[in-house]
């Protein structure tokens, strides 16, 4: 009896020890990786001040100007609008494009259009839709059309354009993409420190906002939202005779020479359309040049143009002054009834198809005594399409035009400064767009709330029992697909807003780097970080894990780093897409196969080697194995299966069992923060290549491509420009 009672308590002295060694490496690991967390901690809070602190040094770079001593402001006014421009010729410009991918056969859209216009003028292009007018508009404003190839020359005062020839030319596009929640005051003031030199103050900026508004009669609706077309009535605005205003009024800030817009008239009524030429028309009267395309004017807008191109197929079908253009016809044996409005008369004539053999064969054969000037003549002469294809007026140049380096570069003290003033503007639209329009806020705020109240009730105080442990595995997984799923919003970051992005970048308002790192970070703020703390700081508690700040610091940094991550991948997806639909579909198989390799529903050790790689693509994996490490270690489970009798069991057990490593936690918060990264830097570099397509400088150059004829012809090539600031 004295000899077992010896043995069982040298035993028990044996599993005492045992288990206060256990117990004291434990607590000695603890201290060990304490600072550890302490200095990840530290570092996601400088990497914090330091985001802060750049973003206050680009305000107080960019608002630098506003405090210096102010010049006189219409000194500086005069400074941009002091340049002059006299005349813009274009001569025999033709564009081809390719008929398919496959094909090398060509399609001509434009064929040799020639003519000019000069400082003062209104000219309209009209004719029915497909006949070149907008192909023709974007080869006069120096844009891209798509993969089209042009050839001819374009000329000011008789000079070969350069790239400076986009300071003073702006281009309005057909289309108002326009942020509903900006005032009119604030569309044209964002244009204006965007675009307008660095070296202008603040309230010159501001004086010459205030002169467009006045000048396009803005300045009963200045502070009035632009609203939704076509929105409720909480989301309407500003009419749509008033959204072209703005839209003229954002390129017309700059004080541009030249002024070229696609159909002002769009989509506005009789009496709103007959305004907005009649507000175009006092545009050129100060000294601008103003080129439109306009489908059906009325016969009042008609007669406000001083000249007109009639295309019809790509044909040039008429040039000259409108009111002699009913007599043209009348001559070519096309008779316009009294009653009938000249413009539709015409365009009916380009409609037919029948009558452009007829108008083209007539044309050839007579060559009216207005032609027969000088083309180095410096006053205005009047061309029509009665000249001969290749006569000594419109003789192309051996060398077709190109876009040279006109300026030489800017400093780098400019440059930078140029984008700090991007990013300061970019940051402050941006938040002021989110603000206004911040219901999507307020459902990641108040869905984080909610959630996080109701889980930490389903969850409270969870027990340190075999239920326990499958409490907490089901809580944090929950968690993960909450977020995972709710970052699929980043994915319309983009994607709503690809027009307006395309439209000022191809106007040079910024870069593509200074866009994205607004939205981005602004996104990840206050949609991503913003949300995840509200949860953190609620559930963790309310769930009673572990009662440790640094288990919480890193709880709350997992939770952190895995929305930005996830919100990485859906933005990726939304710059890659087009449409909303086919977005949602491609992040929503990204994250399910993310999910499933993410530790819950398989276990890793058993994953096939076949796919087992793909674990260390999910986000989800990383994400779990951080939040069920740092809860389980240094906890004691008690195993008490039904019909067993209770065996605590150490939470690295646990661990083990699921595939999982305690010391393996860094690593994982790393490879979330990489991916974050890697992520949004592919987004970055895809989005960056969606711009030289839009705002690449139109450069005339040999092309060895085949044209519909079949012969060779010079061709038209992208050249990729930098953003060009006064």
């Amino acid at each position: 009896t004295c000899n077992a009672s010896a043995c069982e308590r040298s035993e028990g002295d044996d599993a005492t020890q045992s288990s206060g060694t256990l117990s004291t490496a434990s607590t000695a690991d603890s201290t060990a990786t304490e600072g550890a967390e302490l200095a990840v901690v530290a570092c996601v809070a400088l990497a914090a001040l330091l985001l802060l602190g750049c973003f206050s040094f680009c305000c107080r770079i960019g608002g630098a100007r506003s405090s210096q001593k102010e010049e006189d402001l219409e000194t500086e006014l005069l400074k941009v609008s002091s340049r002059s421009v006299k005349k813009l010729e274009f001569r025999n410009i033709s564009c081809f494009a390719s008929v398919d991918k496959k094909s090398t056969e060509q399609k001509t859209i434009l064929n040799q259009i020639s003519g000019s216009v000069s400082r003062g003028q209104v000219l309209g292009l009209l004719g029915p839709s497909g006949s070149g007018k907008t192909t023709l508009l974007n080869a006069l404003a120096a844009m891209q059309n798509g993969t089209s190839k042009f050839t001819g020359e374009l000329l000011l005062d008789g000079n070969k354009v350069t790239k400076e020839y986009r300071r003073i030319a702006a281009y309005v596009q057909q289309d108002d993409t326009l942020f509903s929640t900006l005032t009119v005051r604030e569309c044209i003031a964002y244009s204006a420190q965007l675009r307008l030199p660095i070296s202008m103050t603040d309230s010159a900026k501001s004086a010459m906002v205030h002169r467009v508004i006045t000048e396009l009669n803005l300045s009963h609706v200045a502070n009035s939202r632009i609203g939704s077309v076509g929105g409720s009535t909480s989301e309407r605005g500003i009419s749509g005779g008033e959204r072209r205003r703005v839209s003229i009024g954002m390129e017309l800030v700059t004080s541009p020479q030249i002024l070229i817009l696609d159909e002002p008239t769009s989509g506005l009524d009789s009496s709103s359309a007959h305004s907005v030429v009649k507000l175009i028309k006092e545009l050129a009267s100060h000294d601008r040049i103003v080129i439109l395309s306009i489908h059906q004017p009325s016969s009042r807008s008609f007669l406000l143009l001083d000249k007109i191109m009639l295309l019809g197929k790509g044909q040039l079908l008429y040039s000259g002054k409108p009111a002699d253009s009913k007599q043209y016809f009348h001559e070519l044996g096309f008779k316009c009834p009294e009653d009938d409005n000249v413009a539709d008369f015409i365009l009916d004539v380009a409609i037919e198809n029948n009558n452009l053999p007829i108008v083209q064969s007539k044309q050839d054969n007579t060559v009216p005594e207005k032609v027969a000037v000088s083309v180095n003549s410096t006053e205005p002469e009047e061309f029509s399409p009665k000249t001969p294809i290749g006569s000594p007026l419109y003789e192309p140049d051996s060398s077709p035009f190109m876009f040279e380096d006109g300026s030489e570069s800017r400093s780098l003290v400019a440059s930078f400064q140029s984008s700090m003033i991007q990013i300061r503007v970019l940051f402050t639209r941006t938040a002021q767009n989110i603000f206004r329009h911040r219901s999507l806020l307020v459902q990641h705020v108040v869905l984080s709330l909610v959630l996080a109240l109701f889980g930490g009730l389903i969850f409270n105080n969870v027990s340190d029992n075999l239920a326990g442990f499958q409490n907490r595995m089901g809580a944090f997984y929950f968690i993960l697909t909450f977020f995972g799923f709710a970052s699929m919003s980043s994915m319309d970051l983009f994607i709503s807003e690809r027009p307006i992005f395309l439209r000022e970048t191809g106007a040079m308002y910024y870069g593509a780097f200074s866009y994205f790192l607004a939205k981005m970070t602004l996104d990840s703020l206050l949609l991503r970080v913003l949300p995840a703390s509200i949860f953190a700081c609620i559930f963790y508690w309310i769930m009673a894990l572990q009662a440790s700040a640094d288990r919480f610091l890193l709880f709350w940094l997992t939770l952190v780093l895995f929305n930005v991550a996830a919100g990485s991948i859906c933005l990726l997806v939304g710059v890659l897409s087009r449409r909303v639909g086919s977005a949602n579909l491609a992040a929503t198989v990204v994250l399910l196969i993310m999910l499933l390799f993410g530790g819950f529903l398989l276990n890793s050790e058993t994953m096939p080697d076949s796919v087992g790689w793909l674990k260390h693509l999910s986000i989800f994996g990383y994400a779990f194995e951080i939040l069920m490490a740092n809860e389980l270690e240094g906890i004691v489970l008690s195993f008490d299966a039904p019909g067993y009798p209770a065996v605590p069991v150490y939470g690295e057990v646990y661990l083990k069992t699921l595939g999982m490593d305690y010391t393996q936690r860094y690593y994982d918060v790393a490879a979330l923060a990489l991916i974050a990264i890697v992520l949004q830097l592919v987004a970055y570099l895809f989005l960056s290549l969606q711009v030289p397509r839009h705002r690449a400088m139109a450069h005339y150059g040999k092309n060895d491509g085949v044209t519909a004829s079949g012969g060779k012809e010079e061709g038209y090539e992208a050249c990729s420009s930098g953003r060009i600031r006064q």
